[in-house]
């Protein structure tokens, strides 16, 4: 084996390792996920590529065989790491997710054998076995390809705000830029005498390096960006921290003054009793009994949290007509603190939206459907929000620094496997979140 068939021989094995890096990495961040959220990663690299490798060098010609058992293998790959198993619903991602790449790599490698063969006469015995510079740049071609195409599906398809979307055009944008100038420069190797094949390999080498500095300049603005977003969800949860500290402080102050007029009353009863007039004690009583019913009556449940957030914030509401119903069920997976953000976010968000209104409602339903936790939050609207605001954009006056409840409560059930929906039905906007059971949790 000479040096140029070795060199040959590294960057085949360098292709089926990018190419099973590239697939794993691919699935996981569909599902959401990083390396580190599972251990079956690595594995599942080295037996992606272990198969790849077989069917180049073990038992050649059989390429469908070998395509099959790789898709086979991401199958598995995806079905676990998403958690399918536990939770049927998540199945079709499952499946999704590997096809998607399968399908991509196919299309695309057979969409450049078609161009280049717009250019290039006999493009089948030039890159058969192929160890030349032309070989090289198609090689690069192909996997820049790839990478750009992948990687903005993933950010269009799994965006969770718009701005993603927009990154993830700029991102195949630059992409494009380096797929175009590798076409050119291996249009330009294929017509060009050996002797200055050399040179321009460095001018590839340099136009590559110089967008790979691009791409990882880009990548640092675009976490920036993260860091940002982070930051006015941290902003957000700090201001309303600071506003349920607020209402803990009344709540307080109502129950120190609840207990004041208790022994009031209380000393008004015993001096109807000591005179004998029961029948005044007894009407004085029933005429307590409204007021005491109206303390804290929504709800009692397992979870404090959650009756000090319904509780204190519709207890208190003037005119408006409250309905909570249903069971609760088991929340003890959920912390806290984004417990609180999410349900207090939810009625933050309906108890503003039925201000002014002439009918004011709000509807709050617990309940469980095929092992997963149900919580419907409904009020009243003016006119239809969906119709008028689909993208739930805050109407405050300061948009930029206010309205993030929405984005909040999506990032949260996004941590806990859930599902968000919103919608109008009878005059009434909801949302209803989907939370799967904690023992379904991946």
């Amino acid at each position: 084996m000479n040096t140029s068939q070795l060199i040959g021989f590294i960057v085949e094995l360098a292709i089926s390792l990018y190419d099973s890096i590239l697939c794993v990495h691919f699935i996981l961040r569909f599902h959401g996920l990083t390396w580190r959220s599972s251990k079956w990663s690595i594995p599942a690299v080295l037996a992606h590529y272990g198969i790849v490798l077989a069917g180049d060098f073990l038992i050649p010609g059989f390429y469908t065989a070998i395509s099959v058992a790789v898709l086979l293998l991401s199958i598995a790959f995806s079905l676990w790491v998403s958690g399918a198993f536990q939770s049927r619903k998540r199945i079709f991602p499952a499946l999704v997710a590997p096809c998607v790449y399968e399908i991509v790599f196919i299309l695309l490698s057979s969409l450049i054998y078609m161009v280049l063969s717009l250019f290039v006469e006999d493009l089948d015995s030039l890159m058969q076995g192929s160890v030349g510079i032309s070989r090289y740049i198609y090689i690069l071609l192909h996997k820049t390809s790839l990478f750009a195409i992948l990687m903005l599906i993933l950010h269009v398809f799994r965006a969770e705000e718009g701005m993603d979307i927009r990154n993830g055009i700029l991102t195949f944008a630059l992409s494009l830029t380096t797929i175009l100038g590798l076409g050119a420069a291996m249009t330009v190797a294929i017509s060009t005498e050996a002797a200055y094949q050399a040179p321009l390999l460095i001018i590839v080498g340099a136009f590559i390096l110089i967008n790979v500095f691009l791409y990882v300049l880009l990548v640092q603005i675009q976490r920036l960006q993260r860091s940002r977003y982070e930051l006015k969800l941290l902003e957000e949860k700090m201001a309303f921290e600071e506003e349920r500290h607020k209402n803990a402080a009344a709540v307080w102050e109502n129950v120190r003054k609840v207990q004041h007029d208790m022994k009031q009353h209380l000393t008004v009863m015993a001096g109807y009793l000591d005179r004998g007039k029961a029948e005044e004690c007894r009407n004085y009583v029933e005429n307590l009994i409204p007021q005491v019913g109206q303390m804290g009556k929504l709800i009692r449940s397992d979870n404090p949290t959650l009756d000090y957030l319904i509780n204190s914030k519709l207890c208190a509401l003037k005119d408006t007509k409250v309905i909570v119903s249903g069971a609760v069920g088991d929340l003890s997976d959920i912390r806290d603190a984004d417990l609180a953000c999410l349900i207090g976010n939810i009625l933050d968000n309906a108890v503003e939206a039925v201000e002014g209104l002439p009918e004011k409602r709000i509807e709050l339903l617990f309940t469980r459907q095929n092992d997963n936790r149900i919580i419907i939050c409904k009020n009243t609207v003016g006119q239809s929000v969906l119709a008028t605001n689909p993208e739930l954009r805050s109407t405050k006056p300061k948009g930029d620094a206010h309205g993030l409840g929405h984005r909040i409560v999506e990032r949260i059930v996004a941590d806990y496997h859930g599902m968000i929906d919103y919608f109008e039905e009878f005059g009434m906007f909801g949302v209803q979140i989907i939370l799967p059971e904690p023992e379904t949790n991946a």
